[in-house]
């Protein structure tokens, strides 16, 4: 059966590594088209990595999602969102969830469910990022934050949440596509 992408795919003749990173491995591809054409691409190699959706009910039984606020280096601010994570080498996505959920916020989930997996940005970066809902929480003690992480922990309303993501604080991109997963997730159910 004839490849009916064939006239899009790129050929790399060769790559490159430009410069390497506990995050990414940056490379230099030199591809060339079906049609000819031939350049010089920019690939970050980077691990995948989690998002997670803590769900639970606050005492007056309103639903509520535990979130992080901390400071991005490449934005240089403050920003609210999921906790999240990179992916160990070899480690389960859905284990990954857990362990940063524990790690940033000292919760444990009763249940973990996967809400999807994309491309960040398949222009120039080759990883997945994986969302889950994690919900039965249970707290198990203070966050183990690693060395350069610093982190405040927070409980927000779902309803505010969604009122103003993408605004303030809640601007951090795969915080929106968890919520937009979320809410796929909750209508479903």
């Amino acid at each position: 059966m004839p490849d009916k992408d064939a006239h899009l795919r790129w050929t790399e003749l060769s790559r490159r590594r430009i410069a390497s990173g506990v995050i990414f491995d940056l490379f230099a591809a030199d591809r060339t088209s079906p049609g000819g054409k031939r350049g010089e691409f920019w690939i970050l190699e980077a691990r995948d990595w989690v998002t997670v959706v803590p769900v639970m009910l606050d005492p007056s039984g309103r639903p509520c999602f535990i979130m992080v606020r901390q400071y991005r280096h490449g934005a240089d601010r403050i920003t609210t969102e999921f906790p999240s994570g990179l992916v160990e080498r070899g480690e389960d996505p859905a284990v990954a969830a857990a362990r940063e959920l524990r790690e940033e916020t000292g919760h444990r989930a009763g249940r973990i469910v996967a809400l999807g997996s994309l491309l960040p940005n398949p222009a120039f970066m080759n990883n997945r990022a994986h969302t889950f809902v994690a919900e039965l929480l249970q707290k198990d003690g203070a966050p183990t934050l690693d060395e350069l992480e610093s982190l405040d922990t927070v409980t927000m309303p779902v309803d505010e949440v969604f009122d103003h993501a993408g605004r303030g604080e809640l601007v951090n991109a795969m915080t929106v596509v968890a919520l937009a997963e979320y809410q796929r997730y909750r209508d479903r159910a």
